[in-house]
């Protein structure tokens, strides 16, 4: 197994994340990404606990969930 270290920039398929602007309780899965109409990235997250909740964040408003031990 080998050992990422995550910066809130370098977000990839699969990270644990939540979302700035909801409950910190919140937490997602990252199963994709693409562009908004500005051409901006835009990430496509799944809820940990909930397997019908899937929404759509820009990038910018992610914070990892791993490294900093809050799972």
């Amino acid at each position: 197994m080998r050992l990422r270290l995550v910066s809130d920039a370098g977000f990839m398929k699969g990270d644990l994340v939540s979302v700035k602007s909801m409950p910190g309780n919140e937490r997602f899965c990252i199963i994709g990404f693409k562009t908004n109409e500005r051409n901006e990235p835009v990430a496509v997250l799944k809820a940990l606990f909930n397997d019908t909740y899937i929404i759509e964040k820009p990038v910018s408003e992610l914070r990892t969930l791993l490294i900093k031990g809050l799972l």
